[in-house]
């Protein structure tokens, strides 16, 4: 025989009701319900207007607690690893050609006869072992490097040693010396870096 379910007290009921609205149906009644208000344009004012209403349950936030949350739940965490990288893009167009490093520059040969040169007024003997080039610009500021070598493929030692040129703008004086330290006629190679 089967038994009868007895009718849940009034106490009961209240108890229910109190339990449901402790879990979250009153949050979601107060935010969802429309406060009366009697100026028609001020129907939703008080509906979620405090700082806990706008928070939600345990801080939420969002306008309306667990329906509609908006924004980060906790504390934001640690970035994660940066991720592989992509490939690479296609190549640019390329640039304009840049300038020579030098335009100024002689090869001169133990005689003291220009080989080839670029940027060079002339060129001379003074002695033994003693040359002046003179290019067709000041080179007073300007950075002079030189080496012991010849217009042929034959290789030569030597020492060698530019300066400018007392009382001439535009000219290098270049002393040569053989591998000793004696003035000695030897071809050579002279740039200058302005």
């Amino acid at each position: 025989m089967l038994r009868r379910i007895k009718r849940p007290s009034p106490a009961m009921v209240v108890a229910c009701a109190a339990l449901f609205a402790a879990l979250g149906g009153g949050s979601y009644a107060a935010t969802s319900i429309p406060a009366k208000s009697s100026a028609p344009g001020k129907a939703k004012a008080s509906a979620g207007s405090s700082a806990a209403d706008q928070r939600g349950p345990r801080g939420l936030r969002g306008p309306r607690g667990f329906r509609g949350l908006r924004g980060p739940i906790g504390p934001r965490g640690p970035a994660g690893p940066a991720g592989p990288a992509g490939p690479a893009g296609p190549a640019g167009p390329a640039g304009p050609k840049g300038d020579s490093a030098t335009a100024l520059w002689a090869v001169v040969d133990s005689a003291g006869a220009l080989a080839r040169n670029k940027g060079v007024a002339s060129s001379q003997r003074l002695g033994l072992g003693d040359y002046l080039v003179t290019f067709n610009q000041d080179v007073t500021g300007c950075s002079y490097l030189a080496s012991i070598g010849g217009p042929t493929t034959v290789n030569t030692t030597g020492e060698i040693s530019p300066a400018q040129r007392t009382g001439v703008a535009q000219a290098v004086e270049v002393e040569t010396y053989s591998s000793n330290g004696a003035s000695a006629d030897k071809p050579f190679y002279l740039a200058v870096f302005c």
